[in-house]
């Protein structure tokens, strides 16, 4: 015969088993009542932890752990993309600072170009001496080799994106020998309006890194609760409710009489008597254990403790330092923006001087040193002006 049990918990730490016990018997001892006979029970018992495993809280930790640690599994691919994206815009930002770059080298090349046609023109009329065409041929070759870097550091960056959006851009010719252009141009971002309080509070809210460590310091506060749990005595409220029943053949050689339940059954007496409780039982107990220096759960105590206290050493880290990266970067942000203020400034005075030398130039009040001279802070201050804006957006 088969027997069978069934065990269920429940949130509050209460613990329902049943069992179906059969068993079918045929012995040639005299004194039995039943030879053969089949017996059977149905039994089920309830357990309640009253201390050490109680409540729903407790025994659900697992579960809250699982569900924290997909939340962090989230929010490291969070951070993941956020890092992958990062890095694509500040590539393509110096990937449009080069090209801004290179159009100020441009037109560099055009002023230089236009100073040494206006030379030459002054040296076929007489009025200029033939080496200040050569001085001005010089500037032409110099602007033009600052033009050829400029645009090889553009072909490379555009290399750099190509490999970065690219998985195979060497294999496919249309790719590879495609060139980026750039659709943005540099500009400055508005200054923050908010306070540097508020910015970071909104941070802190937003990175991923730092929700994730929330969450694990979360998820060691509750595995610690756990692990104390298992300080607490055991105890457990039970009970139990039997009911049996016997059926079989009977023994003559017993020398007892006829008039028991059961006598002369079969498999399905015993069933009835089960349904019916002919023979119940009934118990209600609480059982008690008291841990004696129990040092497993002490060790696992002082563990998570110490697990708790790094966590909560990294959480607070992480926070110092996204405070500072927002801090550093606000100041990073207004240095920059007056630097490049100044910087255009310069470029609109040197410009001015440039046209100024230029005039006096053309009448003669000027030598062609001077004006190339000041072609050179020209090319210096735009360049300077594209530096600076290039390093808003980093």
């Amino acid at each position: 015969l088969a027997n069978f049990g069934y065990v269920q918990g429940f949130s509050p730490g209460t613990q329902i088993s049943a069992g179906f016990q059969n068993q079918f018997q045929d012995q040639n001892a005299v004194r039995n009542l039943f030879n053969p006979y089949s017996q059977s029970s149905l039994g089920v018992t309830v357990t309640q932890p009253l201390l050490r495993g109680f409540g729903a809280e407790l025994n659900h930790r697992f579960i809250h752990i699982a569900k924290n640690s997909e939340k962090i599994s989230d929010y490291v691919f969070q951070q993941q993309v956020i890092s992958t994206v990062s890095g694509v815009t500040r590539l393509y930002d110096d990937l449009v600072s080069l090209n801004a770059d290179m159009r100020v080298k441009q037109q560099t090349l055009a002023t230089a170009q236009r100073l040494l046609e206006d030379n030459k023109n002054k040296v076929d009329q007489g009025t200029l001496a033939p080496i200040e065409a050569t001085r001005a041929e010089a500037q032409v070759a110099s602007a033009q080799q600052d033009l050829i870097n400029s645009e090889g550091y553009v072909r490379q960056q555009e290399l750099i994106l190509k490999t970065v959006l690219a998985r195979n851009w060497g294999d496919d010719p249309i790719v590879h020998d495609a060139r980026i252009i750039p659709t943005d141009t540099l500009g400055l971002e508005p200054l923050p309006t908010q306070p540097p309080r508020e910015i970071v509070a909104q941070a802190l809210i937003s990175r991923p890194e730092y929700q994730a460590a929330k969450l694990q310091l979360t998820n060691s506060e509750i595995s610690l609760k756990g692990t104390k749990n298992e300080l607490l005595p055991e105890i457990d409220l039970t009970g139990s409710l039997q009911t049996s029943g016997i059926a079989g053949q009977f023994n003559s050689s017993s020398g007892a009489g006829t008039n028991y339940p059961g006598v002369g059954g079969n498999y399905g007496t015993v069933l009835d008597q089960i349904l019916k409780g002919t023979y119940p039982t009934f118990s209600v107990g609480i059982n008690l254990t008291l841990p004696v220096r129990n040092r497993i759960a002490q060790a696992d105590v002082a563990r998570d403790q110490l697990q708790v206290r790094q966590t909560q050493v990294r959480l607070k880290q992480l926070e110092n330092q996204i405070r500072a990266e927002v801090e550093d970067a606000l100041i990073a942000l207004q240095r920059t923006r007056a630097a490049y203020e100044a910087a255009t400034q310069t470029t609109r005075l040197q410009e001015q001087s440039l046209e100024i030398e230029q005039e006096k130039f053309d009448v003669g009040l000027s030598t062609n040193f001077l004006v190339i001279q000041y072609q050179g802070y020209v090319a210096q201050a735009r360049s300077t002006e594209v530096e600076q804006i290039g390093r808003a957006h980093v």
